[in-house]
C-alpha cells in the first residue's frame, strides 16, 4: 500500500476523541492501513489483525460519541444482521428476474462483430416483448461475448462483478447474464462476414452443440428508457479530469460548490465496487448524460487470479479520503457477510461458482476493511455527517 494511502487513513481518523480510545483507534487504523491493500497471498493474517484490532476499538470510540447523537433524535444505526424491508427485498428480486429473462430468453435478431476480431465481441439485436407499462423498447442494442476456447471461463467475472453490485444495492453496473446459443443459430446470425465466421472456430462449444455467452445490457436498471441508444461519454478512469472533480466533491465534509449528489453516489459506488472485487485496472468510466448518471461496462478485469497491492492503491486512497457515503453502501455491506457472498458468487455450489474460493476469502476481508474505515470515519465526526449521501 501507498504511503499517501497510510497517510490519508490516519488523516481521516477521529482527532476529537479523547483519553485512551483514540491512541488505540490510530494504532488499529495504522495497522489497517498496512495490510488492507495487500491480498492475503502476500500477508500472515495481517488483514484479520488489523481488522481484529479496528473490530475491538470502534464500538468503544462509537461509545462515546454515541449518546450526543441520539440526544439530538438521530436514529440508531441498522443491526448487521437485519434484512432490508421485504416489499423493498421483494420488488428489487422481482426486477432482476425480469431483467435476467430479457436477457437469457429474448429472441436474437442479428449480430455484428466489433472491436477485434480475435477479441469475440458481438454488438447484438434483443428483441424484447412490449413492458407491462409499455416503456420497454421493442428491439435493444445489446453487448454479446461468446465463450472461446483459450477463455472459456472468462464471462464468469464480469457477471461476478455484475452479481456483486446488485447484492450491494449499486446502480452503476449494467446487467449481465450468461446465455447458452447454439453454434448454429450463431453461424446463421453472423451470415457471411469473413472475420465472424473464422471466429466460429476458436469458440468453445458444449457437448450439446451449444456456446456460453455472456450478455451485457446497455444501461444499468431494468428494460426501459434507458436501455434505448443512451447519450454516453467513455471518459478515461487515471487521468480524466471528472475524477479529480468527484475526488474534491468526496472529500469534502459538506455539499461542495456545483456537487451532483446522484453523479458522486455512483462515483463511489464504483471505487467500492473495484476495490471489493479486487479490480485495480479499470481503465474507463462511463457518463450517462440522458441520466445524470455513471456506469461501469468493462469489468473482465474485476476478481483476477492474483491481486497486487499497488493496483489497488488508486481505489484504496480515494476512499480514504472521502468523508461523505452513502447511507445504504454502508448498511449493504453490514448485511454482505460470507453467506450473502456465496450466495450470490457461487449460487449453485461448486458446480455454478463465477469466483474460486480464494476470491471470497478475500472478498470479505476487503469488506471488513471498508466497513471498518467508514466506521472509524463515523466514530470522528458523527454518523449524520458521514452517511449524508
Amino acid at each position: 500500500m501507498s504511503r499517501r494511502a497510510r497517510g490519508g487513513l490516519a488523516r481521516g481518523l477521529p482527532r476529537r476523541l479523547d483519553g485512551a480510545v483514540a491512541p488505540r483507534l490510530l494504532v488499529a487504523a495504522a495497522l489497517l492501513g498496512a495490510s488492507c491493500g495487500r491480498p492475503s497471498s502476500e500477508g500472515s493474517g495481517a488483514p484479520a489483525v488489523a481488522i481484529a484490532a479496528l473490530a475491538e476499538v470502534v464500538p468503544a470510540a462509537l461509545a462515546e460519541v454515541a449518546p450526543a447523537a441520539l440526544a439530538e433524535g438521530a436514529p440508531p444505526a441498522r443491526s448487521s444482521g437485519e434484512p432490508p424491508a421485504p416489499h423493498v427485498a421483494n420488488a428489487g428480486a422481482a426486477a432482476d428476474a425480469h431483467t435476467a429473462r430479457a436477457l437469457q430468453r429474448s429472441p436474437l435478431r442479428a449480430l455484428r462483430l466489433t472491436g477485434k476480431p480475435t477479441d469475440g465481441r458481438f454488438e447484438a439485436t434483443l428483441a424484447l416483448g412490449a413492458g407491462e407499462d409499455g416503456a420497454a423498447p421493442r428491439e435493444v442494442k445489446v453487448k454479446l461475448a461468446p465463450a472461446q476456447k483459450k477463455r472459456p471461463l472468462a464471462f464468469r467475472r464480469p457477471l461476478a462483478f455484475y452479481r456483486l453490485a446488485r447484492a450491494l444495492g449499486a446502480h452503476v453496473v449494467p446487467a449481465a447474464a450468461a446465455r447458452r446459443i447454439g453454434i448454429g443459430e450463431l453461424a446463421s446470425l453472423i451470415g457471411r462476414e469473413p472475420a465472424a465466421r473464422k471466429l466460429l472456430r476458436r469458440l468453445a462449444v458444449m457437448n450439446d452443440g451449444t456456446v456460453d455467452a455472456l450478455v451485457l445490457a446497455p444501461a444499468p436498471g431494468p428494460p426501459g428508457p434507458r436501455w434505448i441508444a443512451p447519450r454516453r461519454q467513455s471518459i478515461r478512469f487515471d487521468d480524466a479530469p471528472e475524477l479529480d472533480v468527484w475526488a474534491r466533491w468526496a472529500r469534502s465534509p459538506s455539499p461542495a460548490r456545483g456537487e451532483r449528489a446522484p453523479i458522486l453516489r455512483d462515483y463511489l459506488e464504483v471505487l467500492a465496487l473495484d476495490y471489493l472485487a479486487g479490480n485495480g485496472l479499470r481503465k474507463e468510466i462511463v457518463i450517462d448524460i440522458g441520466a445524470g448518471a455513471l456506469s461501469v461496462e468493462a469489468n473482465a478485469s474485476a476478481f483476477p487470479m492474483h491481486v497486487k497491492a499497488h493496483e489497488l492503491d488508486r481505489q484504496l486512497d480515494r476512499l480514504v479520503e472521502a468523508a461523505r457515503f452513502p447511507r445504504a453502501l454502508r448498511d449493504a455491506l453490514a448485511r454482505f457477510g460470507p453467506g450473502e457472498a456465496a450466495a450470490a458468487l457461487r449460487p449453485g455450489g461448486i458446480e455454478e461458482e463465477l469466483v474460486p474460493p480464494r476470491a471470497l476469502v478475500e472478498l470479505e476481508e476487503r469488506r471488513q476493511a471498508l466497513l471498518s474505515l467508514i466506521e472509524a470515519k463515523i466514530a470522528d465526526r458523527g454518523e449524520d455527517a458521514v452517511l449524508s449521501l
